[in-house]
């Protein structure tokens, strides 16, 4: 019973140092706006749209994530919140049911081989498993093994030293963060994908744009129509239908061909966003652009 206790105030005493140094709201926070940039790097560079070109805020990138991430954010704080009374009852258990604790520490320890073997193996290449799946199937494998390992030593009265037993929970810690990191970077990685997937295979999930514009602006690509209006004396006298809005950030207008996905040489557009031009919009399904066959 004292080593149950001692091993609880231990864990109480390690999760009282991570909430102090890095808080539950600052990491939902930072992880959500690393989701969030990750995804929209990976979606505008579909389009020929680098990032550096955006100058997309904090905010910009939490807004741009929370649909997406939030429901693995809740299952990594309830596995997180669970995790310190779920440990103190295993370990009460075991010095309970002893038999019974061996056995189920034997399954463990295979498993957790498991699934190191099966992660380490798709590190290496000899397995294909899905992006984000590799770095969760890793680290749950190390985790299951560390502790299973832990818990037969405590069963046994295996003793480790405090200062082992620190420099092992610390880069347990490091190792889970790093496989989160990993695991958030590739899963948002796919959903920009998919994303870009998506608008490519179905333009009309962009906003229709027209746009007016004083002089000639030249714009070229699949689906751009360009019209001169009749009247000389209009403030705009050139009209530019075909395209579809792909963002409005950092004080420009980027657009896309509205039959971009036709031609692999499509470019993005820019435009400023000022009183040069004028720009209409609008989301109603209209039917599809009657585009040239693909190239």
């Amino acid at each position: 019973m004292s080593t149950s206790a001692g091993d609880g105030g231990e864990v109480a005493r390690l999760w009282g140092i991570v909430t102090h140094i890095v808080t539950p709201t600052t990491l939902v926070a930072a992880i959500m706006m690393y989701f969030g940039a990750v995804r929209a790097n990976t979606m505008y560079a579909q389009f020929g749209v680098d990032q550096s070109m955006l100058g997309l805020s904090f905010q910009d990138y939490v807004l741009r994530s929370v649909t997406l991430a939030v429901e693995p954010l809740v299952l990594v704080l309830v596995v997180v919140l669970i995790a310190p009374p779920v440990h103190a009852w295993l370990t009460r258990a075991a010095g309970r049911h002893r038999t019974a604790a061996m056995w189920g520490l034997a399954v463990a320890a295979a498993v957790g081989a498991a699934g190191t073997v099966t992660g380490l193996l798709g590190l290496a290449g000899w397995a294909v498993l899905p992006r984000y799946f590799l770095p969760l199937c890793l680290g749950a494998g190390i985790i299951i093994l560390v502790y299973a390992e832990s818990l037969y030593g405590r069963l046994n009265g295996h003793t480790t030293p405090a200062t082992r037993g620190v420099v092992r929970r610390a880069a347990c810690g490091a190792l889970l963060l790093l496989l989160l990191l990993w695991s958030v970077t590739e899963y948002a990685q796919q959903k920009g994908w998919e994303a870009a997937v998506a608008y490519r295979a179905d333009t009309g999930m962009l906003p229709s744009t027209v746009v007016y514009a004083a002089r000639r602006l030249f714009l070229e690509g699949p689906g751009i129509t360009e019209t001169t209006l009749p009247d000389q004396n209009a403030m705009f006298r050139y009209r530019y239908t075909g395209l579809r809005l792909l963002i409005h950030s950092n004080q420009r207008y980027f657009l896309l061909p509205a039959c971009w996905a036709t031609s692999p040489w499509a470019r993005a557009i820019a435009l400023p966003a000022d009183g040069s031009l004028r720009l209409e919009f609008h989301v109603l399904k209209m039917a599809p652009p009657e585009c040239p066959p693909g190239q």
